[in-house]
């Protein structure tokens, strides 16, 4: 988190689950680090793991709603305005049902009550997103626009532009679509979705900031990560995040 701040950082997102707290310390500690160095917390992303249980009519999709629900009420505890969801678990897709929706319903009511936004982030299969906007309507329903989701996964159709009227946050990474390579060859984690850092990649951020700026989106957040495979893979922590906000502030228009 030091490390965050001394770049220039003035913001933080993280992951609202426990799956990572054996490296990275529990949600609870993450955000009090973030606070103790002044950065602020406005979105967390709430565990995928299991997203497509919000389709389910289990006590998996059950359980899942009073999960979302529990993170909603933890935002609002703690001045978090967005909590990010997905809809699917990468190819399991169930088909969007009136169940879907009776959970996401009183989720919405808790986010609210919690004045929370529930970002739903465009992922592999944007009928999902398409579905919910459809059928609900809540001051609280928001969208998290992911460019390199949208690159490499949807890249002949316009999530940002689909879903603009929900949208209050975002995740930014670049990646080489579908081909998932700069020589056309997927990378050598085996992924196309590679969230590397701006540039190396080759996706075009300008209409995209363009129309952030247009929108009036107040969150920029980063979700590059650096692999072996990224072009900046050797670099210190500080000096990838000073790489990483330099990159940032050379798109943002």
């Amino acid at each position: 988190m030091a490390a965050i701040k001394k770049a220039g950082f003035d913001s933080v997102m993280f992951w609202w689950g426990n799956e990572f707290d054996s490296t990275d310390g529990t949600k609870e500690e993450r955000f009090n680090l973030a606070k103790k160095e002044g950065l602020l917390v406005s979105t967390v992303h709430f565990p995928s793991t299991n997203a497509h249980w919000l389709w389910f009519t289990t006590e998996e999709g059950e359980l899942y709603k009073k999960q979302m629900i529990q993170a909603v009420q933890d935002c609002g505890k703690l001045g978090i305005k967005n909590l990010v969801i997905h809809t699917t678990r990468k190819h399991i897709t169930p088909e969007p049902n009136e169940s879907g929706l009776e959970k996401l319903s009183q989720v919405l009511k808790a986010a609210e009550k919690e004045g929370v936004k529930l970002a739903i982030e465009n992922t592999r299969f944007l009928r999902y997103n398409s579905y919910i906007y459809k059928n609900l309507s809540s001051s609280a329903l928001g969208f998290c626009f992911d460019c390199g989701h949208a690159h490499c996964y949807t890249p002949d159709e316009n999530p940002l532009e689909m879903f603009a009227s929900y949208l209050t946050t975002s995740h930014i990474h670049d990646n080489y679509g579908p081909a998932g390579s700069p020589n056309g060859m997927e990378a050598p984690s085996g992924r196309i979705d590679l969230h590397n850092l701006i540039g190396d990649g080759n996706i075009d951020y300008k209409p995209i900031f363009t129309r952030f700026k247009e929108l009036k989106l107040q969150e920029y957040n980063l979700e590059s990560y650096c692999f072996e495979h990224s072009k900046y893979w050797g670099l210190s922590m500080q000096e990838f995040l000073d790489t990483s906000i330099k990159k940032l502030k050379e798109n943002v228009i």
